[in-house]
């Protein structure tokens, strides 16, 4: 049946009529055989229709398609035949309707319906050439890439190979806490070497940018940081600071955080660049926070000479004029710095432990000076010596203050007076890590010498810590000189009445060079 109706409608497509090749037998009809095998599946010859067959590259099979589709026209026509059957002949010529007399309207067909099916099938029918999804993987490669870059540079923090150092102090109600003690996160930052400088070297992703921010520094070190509360690194668990907790004077505190003196807003963001000072503050917010540690300020009006200094060129060619300055021990000059040069310039003179950014440099005011400005910085050396100085905005750039004693002093030779008489005295020597001994003992009471010896190449001194317990306080014990160098001697005379184990160091190496006298 079905056959017939596909012949059918070969013959009303051609024409139609008597004679017609649709009303021949099927042998008759060679060509209806051929397309007969082709509907089987058998391949036409390229010969016959006489051009060659081009191979596209399509989502799903063509031949499906056409199945699909003229099962469905078969369908449409056997419903309209199935419609007419009643009076209507099973062939009609397509002027039909001139004979009957009648007139042919128009319908206007309903669009068919977006399915699901229907979508999928025309993009299964979708031809891209064979470069399109190469060009596909490069395009989400590349902007991968660029997210990535894009995010670790917009954090502005440490990257794989930097080593940043940032030094830092915590006050509770103004008073300095201890330096939290060392420790080192698995991602190589942040960390602490236990010496009040937050070390920040990365060397997995982990650590990088907001990785070594400050609320993650406390949180590696054990301790915890929030915007209203605190609980610092090496202390108790309970022991743990809330704003609105009260400080002895009854005031309310709050957490602050402040950078280079600025106040800082979103400090649990805070990434500590490169010679950054941070100060951790939890007390009232009306009370101006403590300079930082990291000067030592002269009245002018305790200089007795004035040195005139120029600081000259750009980033490139900036020097000092004169690049070296001679002064005797005690003398308190004050140095007159003019910039002369194209680019702001700062100064800033290494104190007597030859390490910069410590409680005894001496620096200008104003610490930037712009071209054409002028500062004054106020200095004073007790020791002979070589103390450096240099622009801190170009570190390279250096000058030298020599410190020599008095002619007047070299010429005399007196009589020093007599030691002063102690109960017990140690002899103690001093290495570039160590002391030798590292412990003592005395009785309490007891008066007592220790005569120190530098037998290193750096400068070292002995601290010893009073009854509180704590470095750089009023009841701290202080070897004279200060500082001793290489091959120089000094002593400690002191008096400790109360019994216990006190710790003592080298201010130079706080925390390698170190050792305890017990008193009892």
């Amino acid at each position: 049946m079905a056959e017939e109706r596909r012949r059918r409608r070969r013959g009303r497509r051609r024409g139609g009529g008597d004679g017609h090749p649709s009303d021949r037998p099927p042998e008759e009809r060679p060509e209806e055989g051929q397309t007969e095998g082709a509907e089987e599946g058998e391949p036409q010859s390229t010969e016959e229709s006489g051009s060659p067959s081009r191979r596209r590259f399509f989502f799903g099979r063509r031949r499906d398609r056409e199945q699909d589709a003229e099962e469905k026209a078969e369908r449409g026509h056997g419903e309209r035949e199935e419609r007419q059957a009643a009076g209507t002949p099973a062939h009609i010529s397509p002027l039909s309707f001139w004979r009957r007399g009648r007139s042919r309207t128009y319908r206007e067909q309903p669009m068919p319906k977006q399915t699901l099916g229907r979508t999928l099938r025309r993009v299964r029918g979708m031809q891209f050439p064979p470069w399109a999804p190469v060009m596909l993987i490069i395009f989400v490669v590349f902007g991968i890439l660029g997210l990535l870059f894009f995010v670790r540079s917009t954090t502005a923090g440490p990257l794989n190979g930097d080593h940043w150092h940032a030094p830092y102090q915590i006050l509770i109600c103004g008073q300095r806490q201890r330096d939290i003690p060392s420790f080192e996160s698995a991602a190589g930052s942040p960390g602490t070497h236990g010496d009040g400088i937050m070390h920040q070297h990365p060397f997995t992703p982990s650590g990088e940018g907001q990785g070594s921010n400050l609320a993650n520094f406390f949180k590696e070190g054990g301790g915890k940081l929030t915007e209203s509360e605190m609980q610092i690194p090496g202390t108790p668990k309970d022991e743990v600071y809330n704003n609105g907790d009260l400080c002895d004077d009854g005031r309310p505190a709050e957490l602050q955080v402040f950078v280079n003196g600025a106040p800082q807003d979103d400090f649990l963001r805070f990434i500590a660049h490169d010679g950054d000072s941070v100060r951790i503050v939890f007390g009232p917010v009306d009370v101006e926070p403590t300079k930082l540690d990291d000067r030592t300020i002269i009245a002018e009006d305790q200089a007795t000479r004035t040195v005139d200094l120029e600081i000259s060129g750009g980033e490139a060619d900036v020097a000092f004029s004169p690049p070296s300055i001679d002064l005797t021990t005690g003398e308190t000059a004050k140095l007159a710095v003019t910039n002369t040069g194209s680019l702001s310039h700062g100064f800033r003179v290494a104190g007597p432990d030859g390490d910069y950014e410590t409680s005894d440099d001496f620096v200008s005011d104003p610490e930037i000076i712009p071209p054409g400005g002028e500062a004054v910085v106020v200095v004073r050396f007790d020791e002979e010596g070589e103390f450096e100085f240099r622009d801190p905005t170009i570190q390279q750039a250096t000058g030298t203050i020599v410190v020599r004693a008095p002619e007047e002093e070299e010429e005399e030779i007196e009589e020093t007076e007599a030691p002063e008489e102690v109960d017990v005295t140690y002899d103690v020597s001093m290495g570039d890590n160590f002391f030798e001994p590292s412990e003592l003992e005395v009785e309490a009471g007891q008066t007592f010498r220790i005569n120190l010896t530098n037998d290193g190449e750096f400068i070292h001194n002995l601290r010893i810590t009073g009854p509180d317990g704590e470095f750089e306080t009023a009841d701290d014990l202080v070897s004279t000189p200060k500082f001793q160098t290489g091959g120089e001697t000094g002593e400690l005379v002191g008096q400790i009445d109360e019994p216990g184990v006190y710790s003592f160091r080298s201010d130079s190496q706080s925390t390698e060079m170190v050792g305890t006298i017990t008193v009892k």
